[in-house]
């Protein structure tokens, strides 16, 4: 895994370009954006929020019984018990 730290102005059109280095090999990758949320208006949660509900594909899907299903606790790695002398 290759992790990236940029610094990037978004621009109106919100569309940005990146030239990956010469280590990425062409082909398939999944590509994780995280945005530092500092910078984004106090707003931006109504104006999503608007949104909700829309999609008629995920009317059915109950959001937290899916994060409960895809959430990892830790005693669920079954990692090796800690052994001390």
């Amino acid at each position: 895994m290759l992790t990236l730290t940029l610094n990037y102005e978004v621009l109106p059109d919100r569309l940005i370009t990146i030239k990956l280095p010469e280590e990425v090999s062409p082909g398939r990758h999944e590509l994780v954006f995280v945005l530092d949320e500092k910078n984004v208006p106090d707003n931006i949660s109504k104006k999503l929020m608007k949104y909700a509900g829309t999609v008629s594909a995920f009317k059915q899907i109950d959001g937290v019984a899916y994060q409960r299903e895809v959430q990892v606790f830790p005693m669920d790695l079954q990692a090796p018990a800690l052994q001390f002398p």
